[in-house]
């Protein structure tokens, strides 16, 4: 299945480019290969399509598939983590939750995102009060720290509803 997934994303290089989306995660389980890819701002359903039958014609052409593979062609949700470089992108400003390798647990607010890591400000998450705890000023409670790519296990969005 290896051999598929290169050609899958060799494939994604002729037409990804010339509608500014990007490959985030491909998952091949048995018949089944699910592709995960996104654009700034968000991908549409039309582009979805595209991408789904390009890939279905070559897939189809190639015969290195069993005729009764299921290919799923969408974008990550939005509870899914981040992987790509130009994930964070999308989501400067935002608020995430991240895991590092050494699994400390960080919240806090992307603040940029540079070549091998994130620009990160540590801050209470919104809508994450504790009862009964007293709010700091926003001076005591936010630092601003660099993350390498590399030292993130997980990072996700945090939504406050």
């Amino acid at each position: 299945m290896v051999e598929i997934e290169q050609k899958i994303k060799t494939w994604l290089g002729e037409i990804l480019p010339s509608m500014d989306a990007f490959f985030v995660e491909l998952i091949a389980k048995g018949k089944r290969l699910e592709l995960y890819i996104d654009k700034v701002p968000s991908i549409t359903i039309d582009e979805l399509v595209r991408v789904s039958r390009h890939l279905e014609a070559q897939l189809d052409e190639e015969g290195s598939v069993p005729e009764d593979y299921t290919l799923n062609v969408s974008s990550p949700g939005m509870g899914n983590p981040l992987r790509v470089r130009e994930q964070y992108v999308k989501r400067i400003g935002r608020q995430l939750k991240i895991t590092t390798c050494s699994e400390e647990r960080l919240e806090g607010r992307l603040v940029k995102v540079l070549d091998h890591g994130i620009e990160f400000l540590l801050e209470p998450l919104e809508g994450k009060s504790k009862p009964g705890k007293k709010k700091k000023n926003a001076a005591e409670q936010s630092t601003s720290i660099e993350i390498q790519f590399e030292d993130i296990k997980k990072a996700i969005l945090h939504f406050n509803f």
